[in-house]
């Protein structure tokens, strides 16, 4: 079970359904609180029910048990009364607040009372501006009431505490507060930007470090690969001259030349020899083409073929004796059948 406030705006209360606690039978809705504005206290309020809200009944402060989000539940049954004591009843709500320096300082709207013991603790009113503020006013403060106005000292007014800001002065804070606000980050921004300076400032002076450090470091990497370079070239060129200059450096007599022993008569016999094969083949050929086919042959036309040694030069006569002398398995006188 939530706690029970122990103070309540009375508009909290207006328009609230009311339960009987016993039977949760619905009696109406809260029409109005009923107090007693000489002594500054609630007594009660009046509930509406019936066609239109014309059924009225009064419940005492003691007969309030448990107020809720959506409505109040009493612990006994009201007492039935009109319309017109109701509108006999007398209130402070909505009475005009004045000064005694004769100045209009606002009106009642609202009020704080004790649930226990329905001493009105402060009424609230808001000052005369259309967006002004409410300002909490409390009992002991008004010189005297009366024809819906209330009176109190000037100078009070200006020591009461404000309960709701007011739209002007919300706007007037706000407005404060956006200022600060403005203030706030613009110096943040320039702190944020002098950081950022600096660390850009860092930052370039690192990366001018690295970068001289990467150039030393390429200009080395350079002269060594220089000095490689022209050491290589120097073992190439070297390498030249001694391949270039070696033939030259050779003496003349130092290999012996095979043509040196050679006179021309040594080459004149294998020369007449490569003619005379050459023309006894071409003289075969000749006969061979002229000659008759084998078939036309009689075996008594057959005449061995002799040949003119004298007509020719001798090539070989080894040779050409070979050729003239029969082979070994014709050494019959008739190799004919």
């Amino acid at each position: 079970m939530s706690k029970q406030p122990e103070v309540v705006k009375q508009s909290d209360l207006l328009n609230q359904f009311v339960l009987d606690r016993r039977s949760l039978q619905e009696l109406g809705q809260v029409e109005v609180l009923w107090m007693y504005p000489k002594v500054h206290r609630v007594l009660g309020f009046i509930c509406k029910s019936g066609l239109l809200g014309r059924k009225k009944t009064a419940f005492n402060l003691d007969q309030l048990d448990t107020i809720g989000a959506n409505g109040v539940l009493v612990n006994s049954q009201p007492v039935e009364t009109d319309v017109e004591k109701v509108r006999q009843l007398e209130s402070l709500v909505n009475d005009e607040v004045w000064t005694d320096a004769g100045n209009k300082a606002g009106k009642v709207v609202d009020y704080l009372f004790n649930l226990e013991t329905g001493v009105i603790e402060h009424y609230l009113f808001m000052s005369s501006s259309v967006t002004g503020s409410i300002y909490m006013l409390p009992p002991n403060y008004i010189l005297s009431l009366g024809n819906r106005r209330v009176l109190v000292s000037e100078e009070a007014v200006r020591s009461f505490t404000i309960y709701r800001e007011g739209l002007q002065d919300r706007f007037y804070k706000a407005a404060d507060f956006l200022r600060e606000e403005k203030t706030q980050v613009t110096q943040e921004f320039k702190s944020i930007f002098q950081q950022a300076k600096e660390r850009a400032q860092i930052f370039n002076e690192q990366l001018k470090e690295k970068a001289e450090l990467l150039a030393e470091q390429a200009k080395e990497t350079g002269q060594i690969f220089v000095e490689q370079v022209r050491e290589r070239t120097h073992e190439v060129a070297e390498i030249w001259d001694d391949w270039e200059n070696e033939p030259l450096n050779r003496s003349p007599s130092s290999e012996p030349d095979p043509l040196e022993d050679w006179d021309d008569e040594d080459l004149s016999e294998p020369v007449e020899k490569a003619v005379e094969v050459q023309q006894d083949t071409e003289i075969t050929k000749k006969s061979a083409a002229e000659a008759e086919p084998f078939d036309g042959w009689e075996d008594d036309d057959f005449v061995e073929p002799t040949i003119d040694v004298s007509a020719k030069p001798i090539v070989d006569q080894k040779l050409i004796a070979s050729s003239n002398q029969p082979p070994e398995d014709l050494e019959d006188d008739d190799p004919w059948i």
